[in-house]
């Protein structure tokens, strides 16, 4: 019997397919150029090496930008952010009915960002992990095994919900039941995720 859900945040909860679209339009950038220079500091962001203010200082010295004076790099990260509404719409039947995490590889802005302009599920979560705070990264063991022995549950009572096929391999191995989701078929994973709770 499942117990505790985590979900990952991105590619389950919103999709991030058009994040930076907004910026790339405002400073006239190359949208996927500018994502792969976004890609080599990627996993600096999610691990906390780096903070997302640094990284657009990175932006500015590399594309030669002109900032406008208190520019809120991390709204206009997650402005471009569409909510899965099948995930979300589940996340919210299932509140008060078992517990709900999140485990993400995430950086600090546009996590408190996502919070702020209503990208995350507004209900009370039993833990959020994130990378950038717990400075590693899915799919580092370590990540897990800290999950598992705050859960205060047995590993076959964890489900965890991931985008990515190489984070559920330690998780599989822990003993945790998985569903690696595919947000172009948001409805068939809400329905894998609720063939699992029964």
């Amino acid at each position: 019997m499942i117990k505790i859900i985590y979900f990952d945040f991105g590619a389950v909860l919103v999709n991030y397919e058009k994040a930076f679209t907004k910026i790339c339009a405002d400073f006239n950038l190359d949208f996927h150029d500018f994502w792969k220079f976004y890609d080599k500091f990627d996993y600096d962001l999610s691990c906390g090496k780096i903070t997302s203010n640094e990284f657009w200082q990175k932006c500015i010295e590399n594309y030669h930008l002109q900032s406008p004076e208190n520019f809120e790099l991390s709204r206009w990260w997650v402005v471009d952010y569409e909510i899965i509404k099948p995930i979300n719409d589940l996340i919210y039947s299932l509140e008060n009915k078992i517990d709900i995490g999140i485990i993400s590889n995430i950086c600090d802005g546009p996590w408190q960002a996502a919070l702020k302009y209503g990208k995350v599920p507004d209900i009370k979560y039993k833990k959020i992990y994130l990378s950038y705070q717990e400075k590693m990264a899915k799919p580092d063991k370590d990540i897990y095994e800290k999950v598992q022995k705050e859960s205060g549950v047995l590993p076959n009572e964890i489900l965890f919900v991931d985008d990515r096929a190489e984070n559920l391999i330690v998780p599989e191995k822990l003993g945790w039941q998985t569903v690696l989701f595919d947000m172009h078929k948001a409805e068939d994973g809400v329905a894998r995720i609720k063939e699992i709770l029964l």
